[in-house]
């Protein structure tokens, strides 16, 4: 299959097809048409909903230079849609000011761009410009040019912020809120299962070389990474998880945050402190960024102790409150470190807990800012 008809037959597996049948029908295509920018756009977003965001910035990146380069008619129309996907890659990444810059690109040649500003007004909010951000999200609903249904959204959410700002809710509830949901969903799942024999919270382990039961650690993961399984029958050995995706949880009387995250900082600590009105407690992020220095390195061994008090049930009781798991740390910018944390069914007295710890190493290494759950930890703090 040559011509129109590989392009065709991309196209209708993109709309139809899986995501990963969508991407090896762009790149066939690709290979028969590469000057088709937009197919490459196409590839793009595919790459995006297959979690692939450093390849698709890469390649929107290469694409928005050669339409600049050719400057026709189709490619230059084509520039804002490639924009916006480098905006979306750039959040994917933690790079909110790459997504920015992309957000303005498209803004300065449409001051009214509807999908644009909705963009730069969410990004602004998750990254603690909540001013900037309502005043950007104002300018959709004044513009007009949006759907009905964005704007309404618009307009709910920013009436939501506001009305939360003026309530003076502490952090903590957002936390409490996502603990609490998903310890309630937890246990409606493990109290049934446990009828049928299995297992909640259960270590997974193995026989070392020298015989020993042992905590199983991921392949090159840190040595403190033990993983804990939600659910296990023990007859089969055979695993299983309470929900697949994060559980996100409505804080009462400010259900409209749960639809984007929205930082609150925390009154009282001797470093800048966010927490997010999306924290997933099954899936908490957790970010932080020095003054200077090596951020693994500084870090690394508090969040290695951290985890393990965690997974042994410090903040739980005996037959259950334990961590799962913690990812590698990554190095998302200057001095700054991400971790994922499954908190399981572990006491919010963790955070408590972290927060002691970060304040102790504070000492040692001074903190710029901390950002507990989804969103962009806010620039120049200190």
């Amino acid at each position: 299959m040559t011509g129109e008809a590989l392009i065709d037959a991309a196209l209708l597996a993109v709309k139809q097809g899986t995501p990963e049948e969508g991407r090896d029908a762009l790149v066939a295509a690709l290979r028969e048409h590469p000057d088709r920018l937009d197919l490459v756009h196409a590839l793009t977003v595919t790459l995006l909903r297959l979690g692939e965001p450093a390849r698709a910035k890469q390649l929107v990146v290469e694409a928005e230079a050669v339409a600049k380069q050719r400057s026709s008619e189709s490619d230059l129309t084509l520039l804002p849609q490639l924009a916006l996907t480098r905006a979306a890659a750039c959040e994917d990444l933690l790079d909110p000011a790459g997504a920015e810059q992309a957000y303005r690109a498209v803004l300065k040649n449409v001051p009214d761009h509807p999908i644009a500003l909705q963009g730069l007004a969410h990004l602004l909010i998750a990254w603690g410009q909540t001013e900037k951000g309502l005043s950007t999200m104002q300018s959709v609903v004044e513009h007009g040019k949006d759907t009905p249904e964005h704007i309404e959204a618009s307009v709910a959410l920013t009436q939501g912020i506001r009305d939360f700002i003026a309530a003076d809710v502490h952090p903590r509830m957002f936390l409490e809120a996502h603990r609490g949901g998903y310890c309630e969903f937890f246990d409606h799942h493990a109290n049934k299962m446990a009828k049928e024999g299995w297992i909640a919270e259960a270590a997974k382990m193995h026989r070392n070389a020298e015989g020993e039961v042992v905590p199983v650690i991921p392949e090159g993961a840190r040595p403190y990474a033990a993983i804990r399984v939600d659910l296990v029958d023990p007859a089969t050995g055979q695993a299983g998880m309470v929900g697949d995706q994060p559980m996100v949880v409505a804080l009462a009387g400010h259900e409209v945050l749960a639809r984007a995250p929205v930082l609150s900082a925390w009154p009282g600590t001797a470093f800048p402190l966010w927490v997010s009105s999306q924290t997933p407690w099954d899936q908490l992020q957790v970010v932080v960024r020095f003054a200077s220095g090596d951020a693994i390195a500084q870090l690394d061994p508090t969040i290695g102790d951290w985890y393990t008090a965690g997974y042994d049930g410090a903040f739980g009781v005996q037959d259950r409150g334990r961590f799962h798991y913690i990812s590698d740390p990554s190095a998302i910018g200057p001095n700054t470190v991400l971790y994922h944390v499954d908190c399981g069914r572990a006491e919010l007295t963790a955070i408590d807990d972290l927060l002691r710890r970060l304040d102790v190493l504070n000492s040692q290494h001074p903190i710029d800012g901390v950002l507990i759950g989804r969103g962009f930890l806010p620039t120049n703090c200190s």
